[in-house]
């Protein structure tokens, strides 16, 4: 049974080069920087198959699952509290794929862990970090909704959460995002993260 797993995305529409992949290459380089017994994954852009990949992910519950994505709103590491069940209706995933819009809406979902707080302890370590109420419309949202509702669903005690990252510096992206971070910044905020939750 993995301690943490950690995801990001690869490339998307108008992310030829996403942030998250960058961060998930780097922790696989320099496992030291995360717990023991750390699973790394990068979960497919398409909503046909990122749920198949989550419940594999699960399957063996983790004492947490960290998702991470990339935000050109984000100003800072964002933790985010909630999913619902909204997917925007002009956002294909990788594929060209939209998902087909349903009159009833899926209920929103919530985290369980205390975000306050791990605010603070970024904070304090002068990593810049924001709470959000609202993951989006596209993958991000319907992963973390996904995620929440499967752990949920077989009664698992995985600590879940979904942080959106900004652009990494010097970066094409870094150009119009709202904010941009160094990578090594990034991996700081992801470890202490990664740390609060599973120690």
């Amino acid at each position: 049974m993995p301690n943490l797993v950690l995801t990001g995305f690869g490339a998307f529409p108008g992310v030829p080069d996403n942030p998250t992949q960058r961060l998930v290459e780097h922790f696989r380089q320099q496992p030291a920087l995360l717990p023991q017994d750390t699973a790394l994954h990068l979960l497919d852009v398409d909503y046909r198959s990122v749920g198949a990949q989550l419940d594999a992910l699960l399957h063996e519950p983790p004492r947490a699952l960290i998702l991470t994505g990339y935000s050109n709103l984000a100003t800072a590491i964002t933790l985010e509290t909630r999913a619902h069940g909204i997917c925007a209706p002009d956002k294909p995933d990788a594929t060209g794929h939209i998902p087909p819009s349903s009159a009833e809406q899926p209920p929103t979902l919530h985290t369980r862990i205390e975000l306050d707080a791990l605010r603070c302890v970024l904070e304090a370590e002068d990593l810049p970090a924001a709470i959000s109420h609202d993951a989006g419309q596209y993958l991000c949202n319907f992963s973390y909704r996904h995620a929440l509702q499967r752990v949920e669903e077989l009664e698992h005690d995985t600590k879940v959460l979904f942080v959106h990252l900004p652009a990494l510096s010097d970066t094409p992206l870094a150009a119009n995002a709202a904010a941009h971070l160094p990578l090594d910044s990034m991996a700081r905020a992801l470890s202490r993260i990664a740390r609060e939750l599973t120690d």
